[in-house]
């Protein structure tokens, strides 16, 4: 609980003075996904805030061009890399952000027109999200669930994961505490009795 109310509620305060929406879900397991925008714990992006913000940040005279069909395409194109390792889906990712297209321009019938999935060029003009206690179902893992203490999402996407730790007398070393919990999020972790390198 010192964690919530000494370093993850400040954050989110100062998060909001920045001029990010916050969602705060209090501490604890969440038990609703709805609270969080999402349909279901099993959605890393945010569907409902991927395709709002897309659609607003790509417009032909001041008029959004992009159809349903192609907002459903890119949300799949931006959560479904395929089975790969999780070095490879982000490589794809990244690649993917910086440049993607889409068949056509519905309005003016350009081809291959090039997609704006985060505005680059007018940073203003993205949706910035910051949601605390962001719980991932994940089946088939160890665990049933991982729950970042604060997810960062710009356009319903999820760049940023934030691991509170609050300095205490039962806490020796923050910092190691945080990556490793961020590592076991990743799969990443040595194996028990290895030293992090």
């Amino acid at each position: 609980m010192s964690e919530y109310v000494f370093v993850e509620k400040p954050l989110l305060k100062q998060l909001a003075s920045m001029g990010w929406t916050v969602v705060e879900q209090g501490s604890g397991i969440p038990k609703d996904p709805t609270k969080s925008l999402r349909t279901s714990f099993r959605e890393v992006v945010i569907k409902s805030v991927f395709i709002d913000a897309v659609n607003a940040i790509n417009l032909h005279e001041g008029k959004p061009w992009l159809s349903a069909e192609q907002l459903e395409g890119l949300y799949e194109n931006f959560t479904n890399f395929g089975v790969r390792s999780l070095f490879e889906n982000n490589q794809e990712f990244i690649s993917r952000l910086s440049k993607w297209q889409v068949d056509e321009n519905t309005l003016t019938g350009e081809q291959n027109p090039v997609v704006k999935v985060v505005d680059f060029d007018n940073w203003q003009n993205n949706e910035f999200l910051a949601i605390n206690q962001y719980r991932v179902d994940t089946p088939g893992g160890v665990k049933e669930c991982i729950i970042p203490d604060v997810v960062l999402l710009v356009n319903g996407m999820p760049l940023v994961v934030i691991e509170c730790k609050d300095v205490n007398s039962f806490t020796s070393d923050t910092m190691y505490q945080a990556i490793e919990q961020l590592r076991r999020y990743a799969d990443l972790r040595e194996p028990e009795g290895s030293a992090l390198k």
